[in-house]
């Protein structure tokens, strides 16, 4: 098999001289077929090794990823099987297999001392740092909320008021800051590695309905009023990651309960009509459609400017929108995951809508 013609489609190019970059070419179950110089230099083996091994022999959950990359049309990190080792890796689906482009993260951070494109390699490998210290972050944390919460409930004996209310403060404050926390590692983990889909059948309509109970906590005592149905065509099972359906629509009613005192509440869950997806431009196989609409929930012209991008939110007048930013961002990662669209609506002294197509999988 001529593999030039394969990777550039032409035999007029001298391939291992021509990339910088270590290549890996591999057959759809990972058997690899061809590789570079550089892919032996930076996997410290040799060609003849590379050459009669499984991409999965060096890198963790190649194919998966990469089905999702190439889903997102995005880069991804890959990690060394068995060693702390990372790559800015891109990947290129051809009939015969796949086609991986490994670049060593940690000599790009070296010399690109400048980031001006949020998704570069030195961003990604934040995201994994934040990722990998998200214990770091949340268990002193936990310890300062747990023993405060003793404390109010008398562990270390009587106080006066005065020390209640400064405990009250110590324990507001230590569970905004995890939440804030939370929402930031969520991102990182969105950001830099989603996990590929895993299709299961359920009852999408008993899944908005459980979301909804949990977070009970939000609305007790608000004057939330609960509009939740289905067409009968959405009505019964449907097929996608149920995990990453929960995690979006959890994220939803979150910027939503902790935004809103009153005001209606509308969950609408459909299968659209060929009409409303050519509109959309959706592609997708069999989607299904959901709306999450709230009365109250009204956001100005100013609002709206990033509203699903944290980076642009934190140097501009919004900045108190950060976390609602961080929350949708994550909503958006989560949706275009499953190969899905994630759109807002906002009709001015009207409601506000957040949008979603999936399709079936």
């Amino acid at each position: 098999m001529d593999f030039k013609k394969i990777l550039f489609k032409t035999t007029e190019i001298d391939v291992e001289k021509a990339l910088p970059d270590a290549i890996v070419f591999c057959a759809k179950d990972g058997k690899i077929q061809w590789v570079n110089e550089k892919a032996s230099e930076i996997f410290e083996t040799s060609k003849i090794n590379l050459m009669t091994s499984n991409i999965s022999d060096f890198i963790e959950n190649p194919i998966n990823l990469a089905i999702n990359a190439i889903s997102l049309n995005k880069p991804f990190i890959t990690k060394c099987t068995g060693k702390e080792m990372y790559f800015d890796t891109t990947v290129k689906e051809i009939n015969e297999g796949y086609v991986f482009d490994f670049r060593d993260t940690v000599k790009e951070s070296e010399e690109d001392t400048v980031c001006e494109n949020i998704d570069t390699p030195v961003n990604r490998e934040k995201n994994i740092f934040l990722s990998k210290l998200s214990n770091d972050f949340k268990a002193p944390l936990q310890s300062i909320i747990g023993f405060s919460q003793a404390m109010a409930d008398g562990l270390g004996g009587n106080m006066s008021s005065q020390q209640e209310k400064y405990l009250n403060i110590i324990r507001k404050n230590s569970t905004d800051l995890m939440y804030f926390v939370s929402k930031l590692i969520e991102l990182s983990q969105t950001e830099s590695a989603l996990p590929v889909p895993e299709s299961k059948k359920f009852d999408a309509l008993n899944l908005i309905n459980s979301v909804v109970k949990y977070n009970e906590q939000l609305y007790k005592g608000k004057e939330i009023r609960w509009d939740i149905s289905a067409d009968e065509g959405a009505k019964g099972i449907i097929s996608t990651d149920d995990n990453m359906l929960r995690a979006i629509l959890q994220n939803l009613l979150e910027v939503v309960l902790r935004t809103i005192e009153m005001g209606d509440i509308t969950i609408k869950l459909s299968i659209p009509d060929e009409d409303f997806l050519k509109v959309k431009n959706f592609k997708g196989i069999n989607p299904f459609y959901i709306s999450i609409s709230c009365s109250s929930l009204l956001f100005s012209e100013s609002d709206l400017e990033g509203l699903f991008d944290p980076y642009r939110v934190i140097d501009s007048a919004n900045r108190k929108n950060l976390l609602r930013a961080m929350t949708l961002a994550c909503v958006k990662n989560l949706v275009q995951a499953l190969r899905g669209d994630f759109w807002v609506e906002s009709k001015i002294l009207k409601s506000t809508s957040f949008n979603m197509l999936i399709p079936q999988v």
